[in-house]
């Protein structure tokens, strides 16, 4: 019984497949020939595209190393000093919070992301989020029309080129209203 039921099954496949082979074409119109202009242009070949490989870092650590100095005219500056050390290509972060009881929570946040370069250069992202209550700095007196001076956040986001173990400075900050001034400095060394 199974045999047949193979059997039937193929000869149905067959004939279907040759009653598919023999349909026939449409009938052809004639056609008057168009203008040149009219005529559509041959369709242009399809390319595949397909995507460029991730590049990958080399086996080798960079440590970035962000100095801020922040300072108030008549004051002692004030330097943090935020290391990173990450593969070359790879992300790395900090992220520290000080909390602070009639000001609550004040974070300082360093991303890093270092790429070795042509020429022994880096290529260094740095993402930056640094607040400092008024009162640490020395400004807890007030500012002729403004107040008292609470906080002060600073947002960065840089790509520089470095090279290996110089330091640069990559932005000046000044306070809309006063006269404080935050400075940030990058530094990347190859570790070999």
């Amino acid at each position: 019984m199974r045999v047949r039921v193979l059997v039937l099954s193929i000869c149905l496949m067959a004939t279907m497949a040759s009653v598919l082979a023999q349909t026939p074409a449409a009938p052809q119109r004639a056609t008057t020939p168009r203008p040149a202009a009219e005529q559509q242009a041959p369709a242009a070949p399809t390319v595949a595209v397909t995507p460029a490989p991730r590049r990958q870092g080399q086996p080798v650590n960079v440590k970035v190393d962000v100095t801020i100095t922040d300072q108030h005219s008549g004051t002692a500056a004030l330097k943090k000093t935020v290391s990173v050390v990450t593969g070359d290509g790879m992300n790395g972060f900090i992220r520290s919070t000080a909390n602070y009881s009639n000001i609550g929570d004040v974070p300082l946040n360093v991303d890093v992301e270092p790429e070795l370069i042509a020429d022994g250069k880096i290529r260094v992202r740095v993402n930056l989020q640094y607040d400092l209550p008024g009162s640490v700095t020395g400004q807890g007196t007030e500012t002729p029309g403004a107040g008292a001076l609470r906080r002060t956040q600073i947002r960065e986001n840089l790509a520089v080129i470095l090279e290996n173990g110089k330091s640069v400075i990559v932005a000046q900050s000044a306070d809309p209203v006063g006269d404080r001034q935050v400075t940030i400095d990058v530094k990347a060394t190859i570790l070999r």
